[in-house]
């Protein structure tokens, strides 16, 4: 009587297999880390089109002048919105991430909103305020906001036209559902 070999797998081909799935583990992490990168700049682009929205819709509610201020941090990006002058309201970052603003008397804040560095994004603009105008429903100066990684990486750019409206593009590499500059 000869005798089985008992079922299972042996040591070299247990060795063969997960050296196989290693290298595919090695192979989709870059591609994953990539794809959850875009994901946060498009949720953080979907914020800024929203406080955008905001401006404009409570500029015209309240028939007052508003505005989008940006400030640079150490921190990361704050984007305020709030009535008076641009330097009215200053705002700073706490240990938790959190925006700490702080507004001259009769300022009233409506939203702030903290991009923290440590999510990899950083918000550039070529002006450091949107000022909204009910009465003609205008917004001054144009400006043109970007969102990128702060490694590099796709790059998102908002044109806010003198109506308010904002264009949404891509300058350098391509992704899906966003049109190029």
């Amino acid at each position: 009587m000869t005798s089985r070999p008992a079922p299972g797998l042996t040591l070299p081909e247990l060795l063969l297999v997960l050296a196989l799935l290693g290298l595919l583990a090695a192979l989709a992490l870059p591609s994953l880390a990539e794809q959850l990168h875009r994901r946060r700049l498009m949720a953080a682009s979907t914020a800024l089109l929203a406080d955008l929205q905001l401006l404009r819709e409570a500029t015209t509610a309240r028939h007052r002048l508003l505005r989008l201020s940006l400030h640079d941090l150490p921190e990361g990006s704050c984007r305020l919105i709030h009535d008076g002058d641009a330097a009215d309201c200053r705002c700073e970052a706490d240990a938790r991430h959190q925006p700490q603003v702080e507004c001259r008397a009769g300022t009233q804040l409506l939203r702030a909103t903290l991009l923290p560095r440590s999510q990899g994004l950083v918000l550039r603009a070529n002006v450091a305020s949107l000022r909204a105008e009910p009465r003609h429903g205008t917004i001054t100066p144009t400006g043109t906001i970007e969102l990128t990684g702060s490694r590099g990486g796709p790059v998102l750019r908002h044109v806010v036209n003198i109506l308010g409206r904002t264009r949404l593009c891509t300058p350098a590499l391509p992704l899906p559902g966003v049109p190029r500059c």
